[in-house]
């Protein structure tokens, strides 16, 4: 690696161009529970394509599935797919196509088509009930979760969204002042949201400056006024504890996108992170995407 005068900055340029990428992704998602096992693994490829800019310098990107699909544990696609992924699948038309507004640094500001993701839930939800009465229940929760005070924070808070939409791009990068981020991990043990604070910092690159890495880690947030305690409590409460013993909440938090600066995009990312109350609950959640075309 080159040698650095002290304080050196580095900013990452985002591509302007009004060109269509394509890429595949994987969300993992693995719990061990009260020695239960369960995991769930999706295949996505999807494309993104830069619109242009908005009076106030916001950037507008259309988001769509090209194709999705559950895999096995030998990482090939499902084909015959059960009640619970069945119902997964069908929701998750919905997202298909989604309008994005962000800043200039690639954080996600808001989705802008919500009228046309509340539209096809309409037809979504008629053919669940359709087969399945029995989700009534579910439904109406989706309902309110989609409605205009609400659907915001649903993608806001998305785990894969929040990892796309990287928010690398035109700060500076000084060795030893991490970019420091705010975040949420939906989900993250049970239905219960987490908050994290993220740091990210080049941790690697080429004599160049062609090729770079940049690394994120996090910690849960405690001081933060949505910290869920009461929720992790009962939650911890309801596991088959042991009378005096403690349990403490570990975590881990590790991930890496890779960046060709020429080209001012990210080529390939993955995000592990883990939540461990140890003998009682786990959770293991990766993520990946991957650009397959960037010429």
């Amino acid at each position: 690696m080159e040698k650095k005068i002290a304080h050196t900055k580095e900013v990452l340029k985002l591509n302007g161009e009004r060109t269509t990428r394509f890429y595949t992704a994987e969300i993992i998602n693995e719990v061990l529970q009260d020695k239960n096992h369960s995991k769930t693994s999706i295949a996505f490829g999807f494309n993104l394509t830069y619109l242009g800019m908005t009076n106030e310098k916001s950037l507008l990107f259309k988001f769509n599935v090209d194709y999705r699909y559950f895999l096995n544990d030998k990482f090939s696609a499902i084909k015959k797919l059960n009640k619970a992924q069945k119902i997964a699948a069908t929701v998750a038309v919905i997202n298909n196509t989604l309008d994005f507004k962000l800043t200039k640094t690639f954080k996600l500001l808001e989705v802008t088509n919500t009228d046309d993701i509340r539209i096809k839930w309409i037809a979504v939800k008629r053919e669940l009930l359709k087969k399945h009465p029995d989700l009534e229940t579910m439904t109406k929760d989706f309902d309110w979760q989609l409605q205009e005070e609400n659907i915001q924070q649903i993608y806001l808070e998305d785990n894969f969204y929040n990892f796309l939409f990287s928010n690398i791009f035109y700060h500076e990068f000084e060795k030893g002042n991490p970019l420091i981020q705010k975040k949420t991990i939906a989900n993250g043990i049970g239905n219960i949201n987490i908050p994290i604070i993220e740091e990210k910092n080049i941790s690697k690159q080429n004599r160049a400056f062609t090729n770079v890495t940049i690394s994120t880690t996090a910690k849960i947030d405690i001081d933060n006024n949505t910290f869920p305690l009461a929720k992790l409590n009962a939650f911890i409460g309801d596991l088959p504890t042991t009378k005096g013993e403690q349990y403490n909440l570990d975590f881990n938090y590790k991930g890496h996108y890779i960046i060709a600066p020429e080209l001012g995009l990210v080529t390939q990312a993955t995000l592990n992170y883990e939540f461990d109350i140890k003998d009682l609950y786990k959770k293991i959640t990766t993520i990946t995407f991957n650009l397959e075309n960037n010429e």
